[in-house]
């Protein structure tokens, strides 16, 4: 029994956690403490999940960054697709102001080529008279002999009659002069074919007075444009060709 005392003593001493309970001839039984090995096993349980625990953080931490970075990411990305869309705009609207160019550019080709392929239709010229013209009692046609140009020879010089090449539409002006001093005015028409188109007038006057007048005409191919004096009127010039009639073809149709 002193034996067993001084055993458990030394175990004691030794910080042993198995000591002897009893002791029975020359054996020595040795009881374990249940309840302390319990301990020693959750502490060292705990410990092993607290170290990996401690190991595994920095690699979570690295596999799933604080929600705050993913934020910050996705508000870079939409500033960049911002800035990307804007860029398209303007990209797209650079697109559309070149096509437009692009199409005014192709209408003027047309139109100059338009042009190019169509004849060409003008004629200028002027009284050859110095002196004066009338009163007839008739619708008088006059011929101005005086041709400045004739490009297309489609003004007659014989008749003072212009003869339309083309389809098309013609720009057509006049002019008249009448010495004063007259007891008879002066007055005449532009006619296409046997129409009236527009016309002039003066009244009989002590002064000279001169006159003019002009049209568009829409005309078929042979259709006939001159200026008439009118009946009982008179019309003058001079060196200074004061009277004339121009023409020219402004576009085909």
């Amino acid at each position: 029994m002193e034996s067993f005392s001084v055993m458990m003593a030394v175990c004691l001493l030794a910080g042993l956690s198995v000591c002897p309970t009893r002791i029975e001839g020359n054996q020595t039984q040795i009881n374990e403490s249940t309840h302390e090995d319990k301990l020693v096993e959750n502490d060292a349980i705990q410990n092993l999940n607290q170290g990996l625990e401690t190991t595994d953080s920095p690699t979570h931490s690295s596999c799933e960054p604080p929600i705050y970075t993913v934020l910050k990411d996705l508000g870079a990305l939409q500033e960049r697709l911002a800035a990307t869309v804007k860029a398209l705009e303007e990209t797209n609207k650079k697109l559309e102001d070149s096509e437009r160019k692009l199409s005014a550019l192709n209408s003027t080709v047309t139109k100059l080529s338009t042009v190019e392929g169509s004849p060409r239709v003008a004629f200028s010229a002027a009284l050859p008279v110095d002196g004066t013209i009338g009163p007839v009692n008739v619708f008088y046609p006059l011929v101005y002999r005086h041709v400045y140009s004739n490009i297309g020879g489609h003004y007659s010089p014989e008749t003072g009659y212009f003869t339309a090449p083309v389809k098309g539409v013609y720009y057509f002006t006049f002019t008249s002069f009448c010495w004063g001093a007259s007891t008879k005015g002066c007055g005449g028409t532009l006619y296409k074919n046997a129409n009236r188109i527009v016309s002039w007038y003066d009244y009989p006057s002590s002064h000279p007075s001169s006159q003019s007048n002009s049209a568009v005409l829409q005309l078929e191919v042979g259709d006939h444009v001159n200026v008439r004096l009118w009946h009982n009127m008179r019309i003058s010039d001079n060196v200074n060709k004061y009277s004339s009639f121009s023409g020219f073809l402004l576009f085909p149709m």
